[in-house]
């Protein structure tokens, strides 16, 4: 055989064993010298934020985030630890030639607490694109600041003058604490209303009253254009969804809120249903939480819209609302379809992976298949009113820490870093 020739077939059949022997490798597989046979096994990514925790598999001590590992398939119970930030826990099923990822979110354990505003805080509601609050300002002993008040939620130093801003003030004809306020979908307006007067204020300027036109005679034809865009925007949302999930999501379910992504559907059943299996496609690696395909009325559940998986997380109790107006009723349905904190206990935080929970003097982050419930804060806050920066680095809370004093509660900040 010619020389050269044989140099190539060597050569060619060393590039096919190495390419094969990297093929298995990067799917998992790897030589048990022990054993004395090549073992089959599952990658696990582990990875936090903040990275540099302290990674146990099964209660042992194995490695730091972030790292990969190349593990047996089986169960494990991974427990990622860092010095100054709760634990997060989470059994992981490791498979053969596939990745899992822990993705876990570390908060810290006693996070830092301080007063965005000091002359009081009413009614806090978010905007739409979840990037502003606007709140009520009604002080005895800070008259020129009454009235309404815009804050930026942006990752910046905490000072009240540069995150807040007075759009409009009280006068003798309008007081803000006795009115309906309403953002506009594009978060760029907030409707005042009360039961004589109408204002459409812009947010970028401050808003004279006295000689501002009001908006009660096209009022109906504002609120017509809002409702139209918002209707055109879920009709959008529900198009993702499996078909059966949109007749659940149209006929058998209220209070529905798309994850920041839109990957996730957070929503309250009305009735009782069952969810048939593979509505979508099954994904490699994919969640192995236990789900809940039986869907039951005052229940609260989480569809993955990516791996087709739904997760049980609370029940509510339906309060009865104090009776309003048809115009009230209006407003109020505008105004909740922005978030979900003013209509239940459970709302979107912004990784699309958590959510925030609240209970009584008690808020709890949790992943959004109901594991790794975290209590971020104990302590007291009014109105159940919570709500997270738009980066997640914050939450921001309505609470009166002085119960001697006399004015009307602040509005805090949680640090989550």
């Amino acid at each position: 055989m010619n020389k050269k020739l044989l140099i190539t077939i060597v050569i060619a059949l060393f590039l096919i064993a190495g390419t094969t022997v990297a093929i298995y490798f990067a799917k998992g597989y790897r030589l048990n010298l022990k054993k004395k046979k090549v073992q089959e096994t599952g990658l696990l990514v582990a990875n936090s934020n903040p990275e540099g925790a302290s990674v146990y598999l099964d209660g042992k001590l194995t490695t730091a985030t972030d790292d990969t590992l190349n593990l047996p398939p089986k169960d494990y119970r991974v427990k990622i630890i860092k010095d100054g930030y709760l634990p997060w826990e989470k059994v992981l099923t490791i498979e053969k030639e596939l990745v899992k990822q822990t993705e876990a979110r570390l908060f810290p354990a006693a996070p830092d607490l301080k007063a965005l505003t000091f002359t009081g805080a009413l009614d806090p509601i978010p905007s739409p694109d979840g990037e502003k609050i606007a709140f009520v300002v009604a002080s005895a002993s800070a008259s020129p600041k009454n009235g309404l008040w815009i804050t930026d939620l942006v990752s910046r130093p905490l000072l009240f003058t540069k995150n807040s801003k007075q759009i409009a003030a009280n006068t003798t004809d309008f007081d803000f604490t006795n009115c309906q306020l309403v953002w506009s979908p594009d978060s760029k307006e907030v409707l005042a209303l009360n039961e004589n007067h109408t204002f459409l204020l812009n947010i970028d300027n401050f808003n004279d009253l006295t000689t501002q036109p009001e908006a009660t005679a096209r009022l109906s034809l504002i609120l017509d254009d809002w409702e139209e865009e918002l209707a055109l925007k879920k009709e959008e949302q529900f198009k993702k969804l499996p078909q059966f999930m949109e007749q659940i999501a149209t006929s058998s379910a209220k209070n529905i809120y798309f994850s920041p992504d839109e990957e996730k559907l957070l929503y309250t059943a009305t009735a009782s249903a069952t969810l048939p299996e593979g509505l979508l496609p099954q994904l490699p690696a994919s969640n192995d939480q236990p789900e809940t395909r039986i869907i039951e009325a005052s229940n609260i559940y989480v569809y993955d819209l990516k791996e087709d998986k739904n997760f049980h997380l609370t029940s509510v109790k339906e309060n009865k609302e104090k009776e309003k107006s048809p115009l009230q009723q209006r407003l109020t349905k505008i105004q909740n379809q922005y978030s979900a904190s003013a209509v239940q206990p459970i709302q979107w935080f912004p990784t699309s992976r958590h959510l925030i929970l609240t209970g009584k003097d008690k808020i709890i982050i949790l992943e959004y298949d109901g594991t790794n419930q975290t209590s971020v804060y104990a302590g007291p806050f009014e109105d159940s009113f919570v709500y997270p920066w738009p980066d997640g680095s914050k939450l921001l809370i309505l609470a009166s820490l002085n119960p001697q004093s006399d004015l009307p509660a602040n509005l805090y900040v949680i640090d989550l870093k």
